[in-house]
C-alpha cells in the first residue's frame, strides 16, 4: 500500500517543473506515470481539472484504463519484487495469482535513455506454475518456457528507452 499522487497542475509551488499541463505537450511523461501506476496495480489521486486535454491524451488514458480493466484480477494480486528501482538499470515486479486465469504479470521498467536487453531469471513458484509457463509479451503470441529446478524461468527481454514492457504468464 502507498499514497500515490499525480500533480497534473502545479501543487504548492515549483513552477513549470512541478506540472505536466498542458498534458498534450507532456505525453511521454504522462504515459510513463500511467504505465508505472497502472502497471503496479495501484490507484492515485490526480490533482488537476482534467485527465486529458486533447484526443491523444484521452487515448493514452483510455489505453491504461483498459489495460487495468483487462488485467484487474492479476494486478490486484500479490507482488514479488524482482529488482528494486534504483535509476541505474531496469526495475521489475511480478504480480501473482495462482487462482486466476493469468497466473502472473511481469512489469519491467527502463529508466535509462537507451534501449536495454536483459536475461532475467523470474521466480514462478507463487504463480502456481510448475513445469511449463505460457509467456505472452504484451498482446503478442504466447511461447512456452520451461521452469528450471530452482522454480524459475529464463526470459530475455528488451525494454525501450524510458519505457516499459510486460509479460503475461499462464
Amino acid at each position: 500500500m502507498g499514497w500515490m499522487f499525480v500533480p497534473l497542475v502545479q501543487y504548492h509551488g515549483g513552477g513549470a517543473a512541478a506540472t505536466i499541463e498542458p498534458l498534450k505537450e507532456h505525453l511521454t511523461h504522462y504515459g510513463q506515470r500511467l504505465a508505472n501506476l497502472f502497471g503496479a496495480g495501484v490507484q492515485a489521486c490526480y490533482r488537476g481539472p482534467q485527465l486529458y486535454d486533447a484526443p491523444e491524451t484521452k487515448a493514452l488514458v483510455e489505453k491504461w484504463v483498459s489495460f487495468y480493466k483487462k488485467h484487474r484480477q492479476i494486478l490486484d494480486g500479490d507482488i514479488i519484487h524482482i529488482r528494486r528501482a534504483d535509476g541505474r538499470d531496469y526495475d521489475a515486479i511480478l504480480h501473482v495469482d495462482p487462482a486466476g486465469a493469468e497466473k502472473g504479470l511481469l512489469m519491467i521498467y527502463n529508466p535509462l535513455n537507451e534501449v536495454i536487453t536483459r536475461k532475467l531469471e523470474i521466480p514462478v513458484y507463487y504463480t502456481g506454475l510448475k513445469a511449463k509457463v505460457g509467456v505472452t509479451e504484451q498482446e503478442g503470441k504466447a511461447k512456452v518456457v520451461q521452469v528450471n529446478g530452482a522454480g524459475k524461468i529464463s526470459l530475455t527481454v528488451t525494454i525501450p528507452a524510458k519505457g516499459y514492457n510486460y509479460f503475461i504468464l499462464k
